[in-house]
């Protein structure tokens, strides 16, 4: 059994540049795959056109040259972030040649609509945020800045608990999936700015699993600024290293008093694609500090830019994944 990725994270300025940064990352693993379908379609990986097999959420394994645009921006996140190590596995494609092949349809170099392939991208309608009243002002204004327009973010009512809503984003996935608009991310809030409620991250999962089978797929992001830090107050299950539920053991330090729900869904950060929490709020540290992270490390890659004034030798200068670019 192949082993899990690692996950992977990296300090910000604070969350505010976390979330831009989510907002960036969500964009190139949603048109990834459409930039690939082209980049085979050209004659430099022609060979493999009628071979490569993709394994869409719905109907499992397909051709990845008999794929729709839907199928293609439905992906899960793993199979996304699998398909250069399949190519490389299945038709010894380097990395390298992968690059140079791709790199004419990637938005990253290309824009969202490159030149050589608007026809492929006339239907596609603009794709959604969606996250709860409650959010912070960087999600409308993180949109904006990355030109994805702050319009194309979907606000979702709360509960009488201050949570979102989940029959109500049930329903907006529902009518995306129905006029085939895409969708980004579904961003649970970990402790809300003005209330501190945390949303129900276990339930938004198990909705995205629902959707998934419905041939709707998306990340899930935890904007946990201001509550990530209280998951490290959870008793902890030493043998397997992360936060577990329970009574403390005898002679201990008392476990942290939540309700049972806000602490499944503390629990549930683990199964988050990825993170934002900022050390600078509850965590008590100096201004500024905040943090990204990813469950799944390679999703970095998708938005690496390096410079040799930036790694100043070292590749793992995290200004090459950064915003910020320090």
């Amino acid at each position: 059994m192949d082993e899990e990725p690692l996950s992977w994270g990296h300090i910000t300025c604070d969350g505010t540049v976390a979330n831009l940064e989510s907002i960036w990352v969500a964009q190139y693993l949603k048109f990834y795959p459409l930039a690939l379908h082209q980049a085979i379609n050209e004659e430099n990986l022609q060979i493999i056109k009628g071979k490569f097999e993709v394994e869409t959420c719905k109907d499992g394994k397909k051709r990845s040259a008999t794929l729709e645009t839907w199928d293609l921006l439905n992906l899960k996140p793993k199979t996304v972030l699998d398909l250069p190590n399949l190519l490389y596995e299945q038709y010894d494609i380097s990395s390298d040649f992968l690059k140079d092949a791709f790199d004419p349809y990637n938005i990253q170099s290309s824009g969202l609509v490159p030149e050589k392939t608007d026809e492929f991208y006339k239907s596609l309608k603009p794709t959604k945020f969606i996250l709860s009243k409650t959010r912070h002002y960087s999600w409308p204004k993180g949109l904006a800045t990355s030109g994805l327009g702050s319009a194309n973010l979907l606000e979702v009512d709360v509960d009488d608990d201050v949570h979102i809503d989940i029959k109500e984003l049930d329903d907006k996935l529902k009518k995306c999936k129905e006029s085939q608009t895409p969708v980004y991310a579904v961003v649970a809030i970990i402790g809300s700015t003005e209330k501190g409620a945390v949303d129900r991250l276990s339930e938004i999962l198990k909705v995205r699993e629902k959707w998934q089978k419905e041939g709707l797929s998306f990340l899930v992001h935890a904007d946990a600024a201001w509550g990530g830090c209280f998951a490290t107050m959870l008793h902890q299950d030493l043998e397997r290293g992360r936060p577990t539920l329970g009574d403390s053991d005898k002679d201990s330090v008392p476990a942290l008093t939540l309700r049972r729900e806000t602490e499944d869904d503390l629990l549930e950060l683990q199964n988050a694609d990825s993170i934002t929490v900022d050390p600078h709020k509850a965590g008590y540290v100096p201004y500024p500090a905040g943090s990204l992270v990813y469950k799944d490390g390679r999703m970095r890659y998708l938005v690496t830019w390096s410079s040799p004034y930036l790694s100043q030798g070292s590749s793992e200068d995290i200004g090459v994944y950064d915003v910020e670019g320090r």
